[in-house]
């Protein structure tokens, strides 16, 4: 693997959304727009992200990455 590779993986700028029944995990986004515990909007450099459900809470875990955590009910994304 090059050097330039390597700067790639860990300079990722694309979003990534992962989701399971009790959590979404976003990674890279621009910036948290709205939250309560029942609706929570994410902004990234292409759109946004709508997380619906119930006794939402947000974690932040690294400088562009969070976790959602609650009952998710929908998730909408937009361009």
């Amino acid at each position: 693997m090059k050097l330039s590779d390597v700067r790639k993986y860990l300079l990722e700028e694309n979003i990534e959304i992962r989701i399971t029944p009790k959590y979404v995990d976003v990674i890279n986004y621009r910036e948290i727009g709205h939250f309560d515990n029942s609706n929570i909007t994410i902004y990234h450099e292409k759109g946004s992200i709508k997380v619906k459900g119930k006794n939402l809470t947000i974690s932040k875990l690294l400088n562009q990455e969070i976790l959602i955590l609650g009952n998710i009910i929908n998730i909408e994304m937009s361009d």
